[in-house]
């Protein structure tokens, strides 16, 4: 008796065989899987942005504190408030608040030239957190843009994943024209 021979039915890309059944096809490739790589991505970067943002505020706050006591200081040990003002580029009365702030302070015996010098280290070093932090929101901005621009997250996972409010993300998202909504006015205009 001969062996029976049987060619595999033809496979449409549809996934259904010639027969009318379906045909598994576990090897195809598929395309949610860019796109899962495309989240996974993003929430990562994301992920990392919002940790970065924390460590500047982090920073900030610790330079705030710090300069805020040479502040006092340096008012305590004679520097006029104008002086401290033009140093730091804070303005006169909230060197007078941070100076009245710290109650318990007693004359350092320091020269005017050592507080001049610390205060003014100490402000640049501040100012440069200050724009290190801007510089990482801007580009977690792009990040939230780029998400919401190519549909790969919604307002509220975007919300959770930044830390921001869904407000600030649906504000961020006023006037983004998606790939997929361009594509369907010029077939309009097309047609």
């Amino acid at each position: 008796m001969p062996p029976r021979t049987r060619s595999a039915p033809a496979v449409s890309p549809q996934g259904r065989s010639a027969t009318g059944r379906y045909t598994y096809r576990a090897k195809a490739q598929r395309p949610q899987a860019q796109e899962h790589t495309e989240h996974a991505t993003l929430a990562h970067a994301l992920g990392v942005h919002r940790q970065l943002i924390s460590h500047a505020a982090s920073a900030i706050r610790n330079l705030s504190a710090a300069r805020n006591e040479l502040i006092a200081q340096a008012i305590e040990d004679g520097l006029s408030l104008t002086t401290v003002s033009a140093i730091t580029g804070e303005n006169v009365k909230a060197v007078r608040t941070i100076a009245l702030a710290y109650d318990d302070l007693h004359p350092s015996g320091l020269p005017r030239d050592a507080h001049v010098t610390a205060l003014t280290a100490k402000s640049e070093s501040l100012k440069a957190a200050e724009n290190h932090r801007e510089q990482i929101t801007e580009r977690r901005e792009a990040l939230i843009v780029m998400a919401l621009r190519n549909q790969v997250c919604d307002d509220l996972e975007l919300a959770s994943l930044t830390g921001l409010t869904p407000d600030h993300i649906r504000r961020a998202s006023r006037g983004i024209t998606h790939p997929l909504n361009r594509a369907q006015q010029q077939g309009k205009t097309e047609g």
